[in-house]
């Protein structure tokens, strides 16, 4: 069962909305503020959060913000009545991975709260991978191979030297030798998006590879490194 709190200060729309995603099959905590969020999480997990961005006091993207540094597998869903491009992009920034504006259709709203839950479900455990640095290549658990980029080893060799194979963008960077201030962060994004689809098409999962925000990305996969098979 999907565990989602709901933060909407309207009473009425907090109480529909619950109501709705209970009988969708969801277990919802209903909740007012960041406040009564924090105390829910003291004592219980979720994994999505609907989050208002026009609460008062802590605002949503305030709540998001702080939300993402402390539980980095929960998702977050902003529900606002701004639709401004600026507004969503704001949204997304402190860590929202969906934003819907209101008035909300509870269907839709189910469906984006399945999508997010199924994103940030941890990976299922993988038997370990090896990287064949030489021929530029990746090794199955069952002895299938994955024809890999220059970058891509690049990549996955520095993941794979990373204290829990978590290494920062920096470090990311640093590996390809280039300076990362003089580097586009987008590229780094548009290669680590294309390695996770080699990844998952390989039979790794959709979470193999994972974007943990402020802190760089992540490898579920445990991998290992050889410079040849010989």
């Amino acid at each position: 069962m999907i565990r989602v709190a709901m933060v909407e200060d309207d009473a009425d729309l907090r109480d529909e909305a619950s109501f709705s995603l209970r009988r969708e099959g969801f277990q919802v905590a209903a909740c007012a503020d960041g406040r009564a969020l924090d105390a829910w999480l003291r004592t219980d997990s979720i994994d999505v959060a609907v989050l208002d961005i026009g609460l008062p006091g802590e605002n949503g993207l305030a709540i998001a913000r702080r939300l993402r540094r402390a539980h980095p597998d929960c998702g977050i869903v902003m529900l606002t009545a701004h639709a401004e491009t600026e507004d969503r992009i704001l949204g997304m920034e402190e860590g929202a991975d969906a934003y819907l504006a209101k008035p909300v259709d509870f269907r839709e709203l189910a469906l984006v709260l399945r999508a997010v839950a199924r994103r940030v479900a941890p990976a299922a455990p993988v038997a370990g991978l090896v990287l064949i640095e030489r021929e530029q290549s990746l090794m199955l658990h069952d002895g299938r191979r994955v024809d890999l980029t220059r970058l891509e080893t690049q990549l996955l060799s520095r993941l794979a030297r990373a204290p829990g194979q978590q290494a920062t963008r920096e470090q990311l960077v640093a590996a390809l030798g280039v300076r990362y201030a003089e580097y586009d962060p987008r590229r780094l994004e548009a290669a680590m998006s294309r390695l996770r689809k080699k990844l998952a098409e390989a039979g790794c999962g959709d979470e193999a590879l994972r974007a943990v925000r402020h802190a760089g990305y992540v490898l579920a996969p445990p991998l290992s490194e050889r410079d040849g098979l010989n």
